[in-house]
């Protein structure tokens, strides 16, 4: 690259960047063939909430580190109680655990580095902020094919209720979570490759670093690549669980009208009830799953159509954000209160803690 040409792609990446950024940036320098000009680089920590009004960092502070302690308590109550509760031992509980224990590591995943950027006033940089964005792909995507892989079982369960069992068996639900994972690494690897085009195209990637987040508050970001294959991964499960919905409300309205399965209702009528609770229960749970996502969703198709700015963007990237990781302890709320989980697991733990202590 001549000097003639380093100083033209120079001069469109600091276009580029001053129109994206808006008030998220900092002069830097960019050296090109032994030549160090002046540029605008973006800088995190001046966008977003934080940037805007740096007071509310200990607001901001005091919500994550009360996400991330309900996180940790609830999903391990619901966990606690799923493998501690005969009744509970059923092959679609066995998913929603580990969509539990998804969560928990996604929230360990986010918050601890978000609430020490918000501390220092500065993001984590190198190896760190690229392990984040690897994680962040990977655990949200697991955590939303373990919730359809939930609804599968529920589907079966309610649809061929004489042989669920011996369709849903171990070999299979080992076959369905490993699938699950592959799943969900592909677009995470694909998102943090260190393999990027040095072009004028990607002259705004280069100038900010893969390995930087939009805000202090939000996470580091992957590459476009594996980001665009996530949503899409997301929002194919997300239709997939809704027509899992619609035929599990079908056969459930069938049932009554079949004499087969109305035969099969009548012989199992100690658990229709309960059958029909967890259906609604979990609906409940994608209804919040929905009401999390969709915001990010929109400001992010919003960002990339260029109707917004990331200026004007960053304070809703992280209203958008934190409501975004309520749902890695709404699924537990939701048990709570439908099944009482936390008061069955800590009942749990008073009667262990005596039995121990005499």
């Amino acid at each position: 690259m001549n000097q003639r040409n380093a100083t033209g792609f120079i001069a469109r990446a600091v276009r580029d960047v001053t129109e994206v950024a808006g008030v998220c940036e900092v002069v830097g320098n960019v050296t090109a063939e032994n030549n160090t000009l002046a540029t605008v680089v973006f800088e995190p920590a001046l966008c977003g909430l934080y940037g805007a009004v740096p007071s509310v960092a200990p607001l901001l502070i005091l919500v994550m580190v009360c996400f991330l302690l309900l996180t940790l308590f609830g999903n391990s109550c619901l966990v606690g109680v799923i493998l501690s509760t005969d009744h509970m031992k059923e092959p679609g509980n066995y998913f929603l655990a580990a969509m539990a224990i998804t969560d928990t590591a996604l929230a360990m995943a986010y918050h601890p580095i978000a609430i020490s950027s918000l501390a220092h006033g500065s993001y984590p940089a190198g190896p760190w902020c690229r392990l984040q964005a690897f994680f962040i792909i990977f655990l949200s995507i697991l955590s939303i094919h373990s919730l359809l892989c939930v609804w599968i079982c529920r589907y079966i369960h309610i649809a061929f209720p004489l042989r669920y069992k011996k369709v849903l068996t171990r070999e299979r639900m080992t076959f369905a979570m490993c699938l699950c994972v592959v799943i969900a690494v592909t677009p995470a690897a694909i998102g943090v490759s260190p393999v990027r085009l040095f072009t004028a195209v990607a002259a705004e990637e280069v100038l900010r670093g893969l390995e930087k987040p939009q805000t202090l508050i939000t996470p580091c970001l992957a590459g476009p690549e594996g980001i665009t294959l996530a949503v899409i991964i997301n929002l194919l499960a997300m239709v997939g669980i809704v027509c899992l919905v619609v035929l599990i409300y079908y056969e459930t309205r069938r049932s009554q009208k079949k004499h087969n399965q109305k035969m099969t209702w009548n012989a199992q009528a100690e658990d229709r009830e309960s059958k029909i609770q967890a259906v609604n229960t979990l609906l409940i749970v994608v209804l919040v799953n929905w009401i999390t996502w969709l915001p990010a969703f929109v400001v992010s198709v919003s960002m990339k159509a260029g109707s917004i700015s990331l200026a004007n963007a960053a304070p809703w990237c992280d209203v958008t954000t934190i409501l975004l990781q309520s749902a890695t302890f709404s699924d537990s709320l939701v048990y709570a209160f439908r099944y009482q989980i936390y008061r069955r697991a800590l009942k749990k733990i008073n009667r262990q803690s005596k039995l121990f202590c005499t």
